[in-house]
């Protein structure tokens, strides 16, 4: 198993609090809680004094089964008073979710056990 490090859990975890962030200004409290909560077990891994893959492998798990095509997550829309803020917002949303998809992917790979 490939060593993931500290700082890249802490990635995760400073990408799940952005997408929980925008989703709550967004006027999405329900997708909104739901990244909280992955970022509270993020925090908790973080905090740990040993690492525990198994611990990040399931919340990886759990945060990819939100881009599953059956997800409303990949097709919600964010709303605001002001027009242009709501373009901000949604287009802020479009690129956290770009990046939260990029460090799984990576998360992914890292704590994968290849065998040759």
């Amino acid at each position: 198993m490939q060593k993931v490090e500290k700082w890249r859990v802490e990635e995760l975890a400073l990408v799940l609090n952005e997408l929980a962030v925008l989703l709550r200004a967004g006027n999405n409290s329900e997708w909104a809680n739901v990244f909280s909560h992955y970022h509270d077990e993020s925090r908790k891994i973080v905090a740990k004094q040993e690492f525990d893959s198994d611990s990040l492998d399931k919340l990886v798990n759990n945060i990819k089964y939100c881009f599953d095509k059956n997800s409303s997550f990949m097709n919600i829309g964010l709303k605001h008073d002001n027009p242009k803020e709501e373009q901000k917002l949604n287009q802020g949303l479009y690129l956290t979710r770009a990046r939260l998809l990029a460090v799984l992917r990576d998360m992914e790979e890292r704590i994968t056990e290849h065998i040759h």
